[in-house]
């Protein structure tokens, strides 16, 4: 069923219900019940339903289900007195056609204070109830996000040790190397070095959500001395990071992932190769990153692009609507991948 129905059943339920216990204890307490004492349970039921329901829209519209417990509760306090202020006021409207003019002044007003008692009391049990849904459910969806994040984690990680630990790409890598070990001995060295870091960043990376701008980096300048190792001449670099970017966190091998498209389906598929930019900038409270790749995205080249939809299902279970990722041709032989990440992040 709709939420909607499900609430408007659960009003109607329970105040009837509500309803319903009040005349069976007026008439069980020996004082009998006449169908004016019903008629006015029942328009009571009715009052009840018309003022909380409002009492809802305000919650709903003022943003009360996003406040604390503790910050909540004054509110609930006084909400619940207003409103059973206002269901007072409505069955006492109908009084008077039920019992008679004056019905409601016969014996004085002292009546007024344990009917207003009685309704917040009721009241303030009906909001507790609505509040403890929606936190419930509130607790509910935060632990199914949290294990959606940590499924999209783990599989990013499967991809790029896929991605990075295949044999093609160490195959590659050992090729370089060996003949580096006899040209260029401290080169060799260092190539040992970047793999070392590339392969101890991959592993590392499934334990946390996210990592800082400035670490993913690391790995992603790793991996590119090792491309332009084997592409050589063919592989242009170019990274220009704004130092305020830096310790932003993002969900690690994102980046690492949009080079690796780059390079893959981009630079390495063209004759003369390309180049590879990585920028990184703050605007508005956003760290902005681009990923520049010589080449044209073209449907299908070989690319199921999982790899992108997964990034972007991690950004959206991490930062909801506050980041996107987009990606575009942009002019006639290059790829933009743009990235839009909170700076300061919840």
């Amino acid at each position: 069923m709709k939420r909607a129905h499900v609430y408007l059943l659960c009003q109607v339920l329970g105040w009837y219900a509500h309803a319903a216990a009040n005349i069976l204890f007026t008439a069980s307490g020996g004082e009998g019940i006449t169908r004016a004492s019903v008629a006015i349970y029942l328009w009571g039921a009715f009052a009840a339903i018309l003022a909380t329901h409002g009492l809802r829209a305000y919650i709903r519209s003022h943003g009360w289900l996003r406040l604390s417990p503790l910050r909540v509760l004054p509110r609930v306090f006084a909400s619940s007195i207003v409103t059973s202020l206002a269901i007072t006021a409505l069955v006492s409207l109908a009084w008077p056609l039920a019992f008679g003019p004056g019905s409601l002044t016969r014996h004085g007003l002292v009546w007024i204070f344990p009917v207003v008692t009685i309704w917040s009391i009721t009241v303030f049990v009906w909001e507790t109830i609505y509040f403890g849904v929606h936190y419930f459910e509130r607790l509910q969806n935060a632990e199914v996000e949290k294990l959606r994040l940590a499924v999209a984690a783990k599989d990013s990680e499967l991809r790029a040790l896929l991605s990075q630990v295949n044999p093609h790409f160490i195959f590659n890598c050992l090729n370089s190397l060996r003949a580096l070990i006899v040209e260029d001995p401290a080169r060799a060295q260092s190539m040992v070095t970047e793999l070392s870091n590339i392969l101890r960043h991959t592993l590392q990376s499934g334990r946390t959500e996210t990592v800082p701008l400035e670490e993913e980096l690391e790995a992603v300048t790793a991996y590119l001395k090792l491309e332009q190792i084997r592409l050589e001449e063919r592989l242009r670099v170019q990274i220009d990071i704004a130092p305020e970017s830096l310790d932003t966190r993002i969900p690690p091998m994102l980046l690492q992932t949009l080079v690796e498209n780059g390079i893959k389906h981009g630079v390495a598929r063209l004759p003369r190769g390309g180049e590879i930019r990585v920028a990184a900038s703050v605007e508005n409270r956003a760290v902005k990153i681009q990923v520049r790749n010589s080449g044209q995205l073209v449907d299908g080249a070989g690319s199921t692009r999982l790899g992108l939809e997964n990034a972007r299902e991690r950004l959206r279970l991490l930062y909801g609507s506050a980041a996107s990722l987009a990606l575009h041709n942009s002019g006639s032989d290059m790829v933009v991948a743009e990235i839009s990440i909170p700076l300061s992040p919840a």
